[in-house]
């Protein structure tokens, strides 16, 4: 408990360090390219349009739940591009600044925080394609739709207490980011991004229901399409709260124990 505390207090501490870092380090990386901060809406749009194109055009897939099939899969894509990318990114955070941490005196945990930050302000600008589209498409605003604020504190939570445990990890055995990526792949296709959770076998849709990711991109499509209250799911939502949590003593404690191993297998 120390350990939670501890890292929590450097985390909320640190905070507005964190995403100015995040904010400057967007700039800086669009600013040596000709569009500039367009990429932040071109590159959710092309993979949206690949899966699309596969699911829609290549397998007839024409609605889901009574929605245009695009518009349910942007529903599930955008929140789900968003945690992938904190996923990976704090994975790699501290390693990938290595020549920070060995000439600045920071917490460790500015890294892995300033990955999520980073990809959760790209994913606003994403939420801006996704409720133009919403709109354009005759699906209008209802209350529920605030509860995506519920969903972004969600995500955050669990992304942290996630990236603590995977960037620890992989500062030390370099071997276990590769073996994260395949990892992140098989969680897109039981996260039910690209089918609803309801078409699966059984034995399929608890999976799904066991994976936290499924709970957030369920949740972004229950408050935006559906009109549906995040308190109808609540087993999955005590479920994904146990599961958070439990993360987040983990990350802290094992954070705290391989953080003196980092500069020196840096």
């Amino acid at each position: 408990m120390k350990a939670t505390l501890t890292v929590l207090r450097e985390i909320v501490t640190h905070l507005p360090r964190t995403i100015r870092l995040a904010l400057y380090e967007n700039r800086s990386r669009r600013s040596q390219l000709l569009l500039g901060r367009i990429w932040d809406f071109l590159n959710p749009l092309f993979q949206i349009l690949i899966y699309w194109f596969v699911f829609s055009v290549g397998l007839k897939t024409e609605t889901r739940n009574g929605f245009p099939y695009a518009i349910w899969l942007m529903c599930g894509m955008m929140p789900w591009l968003a945690m992938n990318a904190s996923s990976v990114n704090a994975a790699n955070a501290i390693q990938a600044n290595a020549h920070i941490l060995k000439n600045v005196s920071i917490p460790v945990t500015i890294m892995p925080m300033k990955a999520i930050a980073k990809a959760y302000y790209e994913h606003l600008w994403t939420m801006g394609i996704l409720i133009v589209t919403l709109l354009c498409t005759g699906v209008y605003p209802t209350w529920h739709w605030l509860e995506v604020f519920y969903y972004l504190l969600a995500s955050w939570l669990f992304l942290t207490g996630f990236g603590l445990i995977t960037s620890s990890l992989s500062a030390v055995y370099r071997d276990f980011f590769e073996f994260l990526n395949p990892i992140m792949r098989l969680l897109f296709y039981i996260s039910s991004v690209v089918w609803p959770l309801e078409s699966l076998p059984e034995n399929l849709q608890i999976i799904m229901f066991l994976n936290p990711f499924a709970y957030i991109v369920e949740g972004y499509r229950s408050c935006l399409l559906y009109g549906e209250g995040f308190w109808l799911s609540w087993q999955q939502g005590l479920y994904f709260w146990v599961l958070t949590a439990l993360l987040l003593v983990l990350g802290s404690m094992l954070h705290m124990r391989l953080r003196r191993r980092f500069i020196d297998q840096l």
